[in-house]
């Protein structure tokens, strides 16, 4: 092969591999592969942006793979998060108190079973209200993520309440967020990596209610840049990617 024709080929070959590149990083899918990608994303490494590994998408359109495994560590009595964000957990709840104000952790880590176990049993809540299946399971879904689709099932996420919320309420309800806690939360969460995940005027894009109530491990870095940009992660992850 004449020498023009062996750089015309390796520069064609070139251009493909650029574009499958380019395709992967713009559709992406299991952690496993965002890993992947995340390393060559020339913006994070500029800026320094920390904890990579969390800075990925969990919802119906991208579910863990069956296989994810995640190491855990103590947050606040029984419940856990990954165990490299754990700490970030812990240090927000303790300036939290040094500030008067005492943030409960009512869930952290869940199993892909117990995942499954409240959907079933939320469903049947609605169902025993009047909803026929077919309605009680779509509004179920509305609050709890499928099995591998919620942000719990990879321990990146904390649903956090005031101490006393179980003596006058019967359930987890918006009115979190005529709080101290929210307030404190929505002032500071970011400063520890967490966000805002579900917030109220984005839930057609989410697929999730408004949630004041739950908190999402992303990095201090994109904490900051999502609250800073209003957009919910959906939004803003497809822009910065």
């Amino acid at each position: 092969m004449k020498p023009g024709k062996i750089i015309a080929v390796s520069l064609f070959g070139y251009i493909i591999y650029l574009g499958m590149r380019f395709f992967n990083m713009m559709n992406p899918g299991s952690p496993q592969r965002l890993k992947l990608a995340q390393e060559n994303i020339p913006s994070a490494s500029e800026q320094r942006a920390d904890n990579l590994w969390a800075y990925y998408l969990i919802n119906a359109e991208n579910p863990l793979d069956s296989d994810f495994t995640v190491g855990l560590d103590k947050v606040q009595d029984s419940f856990m998060l990954d165990e490299r964000c754990a700490g970030y957990a812990r240090q927000m709840i303790a300036d939290a108190k040094n500030d008067g104000i005492e943030l409960t952790v009512v869930s952290a880590y869940r199993s892909v079973q117990k995942q499954q176990e409240n959907l079933e049993s939320y469903t049947q809540r609605l169902m025993s209200l009047g909803h026929s299946s077919t309605e009680a399971r779509k509004l179920a879904e509305k609050e709890i993520a499928l099995p591998y689709t919620s942000e719990h099932n990879a321990g990146l996420a904390l649903d956090i309440l005031t101490p006393d919320w179980w003596e006058t309420h019967d359930d987890v309800t918006v009115d979190f967020e005529n709080t101290e806690q929210f307030r404190w939360l929505s002032e500071n969460a970011h400063k520890y990596g967490f966000i805002l995940r579900y917030p109220r005027e984005y839930e057609d894009v989410t697929g999730i209610v408004y949630e004041p109530w739950h908190y999402r491990f992303v990095g201090v870095y994109y904490a900051n840049e999502i609250r800073e940009s209003g957009l919910p992660l959906e939004y803003f992850y497809k822009t910065h990617f």
